[in-house]
């Protein structure tokens, strides 16, 4: 596992708002041009966490990788051994999970297709895509109403590598008398986590991500640039997979799980390099803590615009049985004073 230290402000898009929940989204959608496409590509991507990966689904219950037994966790080759942690720390139903998680496919193993003819089958997609590399999963978007598929879908591949050959490949094909879109599959595996003590050790705080979830793949801390042995009070975690993301995400997100004694912010974070940096080096987020329980978004937007322009306030939903005292303003950077 990786680890980058920074002092530069993130440029990043936090979903603390809860936008990962489109229900019925593309009941309605017209994606007959490329904007339409890759509207719906991107929407229907965000909510693949609560339906593909929640915490009783088995992903890929066709049947195509072989979920280790807990057994396996005792060999050499162990993947929860390779990341270090103890195995006393978990208990082992928790380590069954966690094999079962690292057993997926990994993040940019996924693409989607689009410009589908409506009828079209899996039959016909695992046919076209099976020389590019095996495949774990297809899954055809059907229409709610009708029998015909909605002009689109999604593959998963065992690898990164059958992926990107399937991209190269299908990108504009002539199938079924329709031309082909192929793009990769921008499933979140990367997590924003805030509210962390900002004297704790890195070494503290790899161990503590470590056994929330499996899949910890790179930690981005950001160093206090007045003080270099203090963090910023967040970091960025990338996963194996989003199935890894999101299972830490949950166990992360109850009011019992603490870092250090401090609950802490979590949220999706768009996989690294996603955002336009243009875009992104316009804006500056800012965290506000010991909110009245009770504040409106308006009311702090109302309350704060004194001091320069807001573009956005972000009251993230309070944990159960835990009050919401905090808040981030978007500001655009050449704003803030």
């Amino acid at each position: 596992m990786a680890e980058q230290h920074s002092s530069a402000e993130p440029d990043e898009q936090i979903d603390l708002d809860g936008d990962n929940d489109i229900e019925d989204m593309m009941d309605d959608e017209d994606v007959g041009d490329e904007d339409g496409y890759r509207r719906v590509r991107d929407e229907y991507n965000e909510r693949q966490h609560d339906e593909y990966h929640d915490e009783d689904h088995v992903y890929g219950s066709e049947g195509h990788d072989k979920v280790s037994s807990p057994d396996e966790l005792d060999n050499a080759s162990s993947p929860l051994k390779d990341e270090g942690i103890s195995m006393a720390a978990i208990s082992e139903e928790e380590r069954q999970k966690r094999v079962e998680l690292l057993s997926l496919p990994p993040h940019g193993s996924e693409v989607f297709v689009g410009g589908l003819q409506r009828d079209v089958t899996n039959e016909d997609l695992r046919d076209l895509c099976e020389p590019f590399g095996e495949i774990f999963e297809v899954r055809l978007v059907k229409d709610k109403d009708k029998k015909e598929n909605k002009g689109f879908a999604f593959i998963v591949f065992t690898t990164r590598d059958a992926a990107q050959k399937a991209i190269e490949e299908i990108q504009d094909k002539e199938f079924k008398g329709k031309t082909l879109r192929c793009s990769l599959s921008q499933v979140k595996h990367r997590l924003f986590i805030g509210n962390v003590p900002k004297s704790l050790a890195e070494e503290e705080l790899r161990r503590i991500l470590e056994e929330a979830g499996p899949g910890v793949e790179n930690i981005e801390c950001f160093k206090d640039p007045q003080n270099p042995s203090r963090n910023r009070g967040f970091v960025f975690v990338e996963y194996y997979n989003n199935a890894c993301a999101d299972h830490a995400r949950q166990r992360m997100s109850k009011s019992s799980f603490k870092i250090d004694g401090s609950s802490p912010t979590v949220s999706w974070a768009d996989p690294k390099n996603s955002v336009d940096a243009s875009a992104a080096s316009q804006v500056k987020a800012v965290y506000v803590k010991n909110l009245p329980e009770n504040v409106s978004s308006e009311k702090l937007k109302e309350l704060f615009e004194r001091h320069g322009e807001i573009t956005k306030v972000v009251l993230p939903p309070a944990k159960s049985g835990q009050k919401r005292d905090f808040a981030l303003f978007i500001l655009p950077r050449d704003r803030v004073r």
